[in-house]
C-alpha cells in the first residue's frame, strides 16, 4: 500500500500564530483564560491547558484583572467591550485573515450595504463576524436565503466564513445577484482552505481510499471529508492514529491522507507510521 500525505496538510498560518501567541502569553502572564477553544483540535487544546491556561465558556467566568486570549476564530465586538469594562487584559490571537473579514464587513456596512455572511450559523468565526457589525444576516444555505429574501434590501455586501467551500459559496452568491440591484462580494475563503480543498479532490480521484485527520468539531476538516466523500466512497475521518482500526486499510492499494488546518503535524506523522 502506498500512503500519500497531502502537501497542504496540518497547521495553517493562523493556527500556528494562535498557538505561538498562547505560549508567549503563558510565559509572561498568570491567570490566563480562553473563551472557547483556541483552535478546533483536542490535542492542541490539551497542550494549551497544560500551560496553565484555563478554558471558559463565557466572559462571566473570567475574573476582573486577569488575562483573556481571543481564540483564532475571533470574537464579537461585545467581548472586547465587556473585557475592558472588567479591566481584563486582552491578548488577541484572532487569525489576521479573519480580522480582515471583520474589516471588510464593517466597511461595506458603512457604505450602506446590508451584509450577508455565508457561513455556519453556530460557528464561532461566523458569530464573531456578525458581532462586529450592526445589522448583518447569516446565510448557511439556499433555504436561509429564501427566508431572508425580503429583508436583505437593494444593496447587499457579501463575505464568507474563511473555511467555506467556494463552490457552495458561488451558488449562494449567484442567487443573491438575482434578488438585489447592487451586489458587492468579497471572496474571503482563505488560501490555505482553498489549497486543501483542491488537494483533497486530487487525492480522492487518484487514491483507492482517503483518510481525513482532525477533530470532529473542526469546520474546515468536516468540509474536506465531505468533498472527498462525494468523489470517493472510500473516505474516512479520524481524530488521530489511535482511531485507526488494525488492518482497516489493508485492502486498499493507495491511501491519500490530509489533515485539517488545526491538525498537529505530529498527529499526521503518527497516522503515516501506523498506515505504513
Amino acid at each position: 500500500m502506498k500512503v500519500h500525505i497531502g502537501q497542504h496538510s496540518g497547521f495553517c498560518f493562523g493556527v500556528k500564530r494562535a498557538i505561538q501567541v498562547a505560549k508567549e502569553a503563558a510565559r509572561l502572564h498568570k491567570n490566563i483564560y480562553i473563551k472557547g477553544e483556541l483552535v478546533h483540535n483536542q490535542e492542541v487544546c490539551r497542550q494549551i491547558e497544560a500551560l496553565g491556561i484555563k478554558t471558559v465558556s463565557t466572559l462571566k467566568s473570567v475574573p476582573g484583572g486577569s488575562v483573556l486570549i481571543i481564540k483564532a476564530h475571533g470574537e464579537p465586538l461585545a467581548t472586547y467591550i465587556n473585557a475592558k469594562r472588567k479591566k481584563i487584559k486582552v491578548i488577541d490571537a484572532t487569525c489576521p485573515m479573519v480580522k480582515d473579514i471583520h474589516k471588510k464587513a464593517k466597511e461595506m456596512e458603512q457604505k450602506g450595504f446590508r451584509v450577508a455572511i455565508i457561513g455556519d450559523k453556530n460557528h464561532e468565526e461566523t458569530i464573531g463576524i456578525l458581532g462586529n457589525i450592526k445589522n448583518g444576516s447569516i446565510v448557511e444555505n439556499i433555504a436561509d436565503l429564501r427566508k431572508l429574501k425580503s429583508g436583505l434590501g437593494e444593496k447587499i455586501g457579501v463575505v464568507c466564513q474563511s473555511t467555506q467551500n467556494i463552490e457552495d459559496v458561488s451558488v449562494i452568491v449567484a442567487k443573491l445577484a438575482k434578488i438585489t440591484h447592487a451586489l458587492l462580494f468579497f471572496n474571503t475563503v482563505c488560501r490555505p482552505t482553498y489549497l486543501r480543498q483542491k488537494e483533497i479532490e486530487r487525492l480522492a480521484k487518484n487514491c483507492s481510499a482517503v483518510l481525513v485527520v482532525g477533530s470532529k468539531n473542526s469546520a474546515n476538516t468536516k468540509r474536506l471529508f465531505f468533498i472527498a466523500k462525494k468523489i470517493n466512497p472510500n473516505t474516512f475521518w479520524v481524530n488521530n492514529a489511535k482511531s485507526i482500526a488494525k488492518n482497516s486499510f489493508k485492502k486498499f492499494g493507495s491511501v491519500g491522507v490530509i489533515g485539517g488546518a488545526s491538525t498537529p503535524p505530529e498527529t499526521l506523522e503518527e497516522v503515516y507510521k501506523k498506515l505504513s
